[in-house]
């Protein structure tokens, strides 16, 4: 009986294993003439202004740019946190560039932009990435450490 058990125990992670591996999100990096240009421009501006905002003590306001869920999310002190949390680590903002936009292998209804930014105490530059939806809404910004390819949220 025991033995029955391990091994309906044991069928079952496989069966688990199997369906988070195949769950796993694949990202696929548009190329150059399918980008949305306007995207671009729009998520390279927001970023701007957020980290210069936060850079200059305030915080930054969504507005109507991003979903609701985001902006909630979103409070002053919650931006003031995050920010304090990079300064202390990798320095001020200065700079970002555009790096490349990527979407979920057949989800077109989200894309991801992603920035290069550069702190003034980071060698290397860190992913800013801020993720659209076709309302030009922002879902999600994250900054995490700089990789070639899109790893996964």
């Amino acid at each position: 009986m025991k033995n029955n058990n391990f091994v309906s125990k044991s069928l079952i992670m496989v069966l688990i294993l199997a369906l988070l591996i195949s769950c796993k999100a694949e990202f696929v990096k548009l190329p150059e003439h399918k980008t949305d240009k306007s995207k671009i421009e729009f998520a390279v501006k927001i970023a701007n202004s957020f980290f210069t905002t936060l850079k200059n003590g305030d915080s930054f306001n969504f507005n109507n740019n991003a979903t609701k869920s985001f902006s909630l999310k979103m409070t002053p002190d919650f931006q003031k946190q995050i920010y304090g949390q990079i300064k202390s680590t990798f320095g001020n903002f200065e700079s970002l560039t555009y790096s490349s936009t990527w979407e979920e292998n057949g989800n077109t209804d989200l894309q991801i932009i992603r920035l290069k930014g550069n702190f003034e105490k980071s060698e290397a530059p860190l992913e800013i990435r801020i993720v659209l939806n076709n309302s030009y809404k922002i879902t999600g910004l994250w900054v995490k450490p700089w990789r070639n390819n899109l790893s996964s949220f």
